[in-house]
């Protein structure tokens, strides 16, 4: 399986940086077959300045994020949640790269037909807010279900909150968290091939 890795924090020193960068090189250890896109680092206008009306000039970072999307099994996106969403530059990305005609073709208010049909996403976060505050009340993990995966037909499949990671000054806790997002990604990426020897 191809894990595509999407960093969307813009400071390269916070924890979520250091969370998908330690997943990053964790699975490429492993031998698994991993790419990683760092927004943190990365050089384009996240401003979708015409909306789709007309495309702008600048787009070799858009393209090589397209074509990772394509490459990829499953994505996995690393973000904290600011004002009840994913932070400006990641939007960004999503509002460029996710574009009419490559993610998705909308027919009609109601009739839109996904082109990233097969693949999974999954979403890693951390939150001021707790996480059951998120699951329970939370707009932001229906928004990227329905509205953003769901609309390009890509199926969501897992969902890791720190809540109160403000607050959580335990190194302990912190690195236990990412633990559990390395692993739970190394499951994705190892699940077919149990599959297979299940099969055979």
């Amino acid at each position: 399986m191809n894990i595509l890795i999407i960093q969307g924090h813009p400071d390269d020193q916070s924890f979520t940086h250091s969370n998908a960068l330690h997943t990053y090189e964790t699975l490429r250890h492993d031998g698994l077959s991993v790419q990683i896109i760092d927004l943190a680092i990365a050089d384009f206008d996240p401003v979708l300045r015409y909306g789709y009306r007309i495309h702008m000039k600048e787009q070799g970072f858009i393209n090589q994020v397209q074509q990772k999307i394509l490459w990829a099994d499953h994505i996995c996106f690393f973000f904290p949640v600011w004002w009840g969403a994913e932070p400006s530059i990641l939007k960004g990305m999503i509002d460029r790269a996710l574009m009419p005609n490559f993610a998705y073709e909308r027919k009609g208010p109601l009739r839109v037909k996904g082109f990233l049909k097969g693949k999974k996403a999954s979403l890693f976060m951390t939150a001021d807010d707790p996480a059951y505050y998120h699951r329970r009340y939370g707009g932001i993990i229906t928004r990227w279900k329905k509205d953003i995966l769901g609309l390009s037909g890509i199926k969501m499949a897992k969902v890791h909150i720190m809540g109160g990671a403000r607050w959580v000054n335990d190194e302990k806790k912190r690195l236990a968290f990412m633990e559990q997002c390395y692993q739970q990604i190394k499951e994705f990426a190892v699940q077919p091939v149990k599959d297979d020897l299940l099969v055979d």
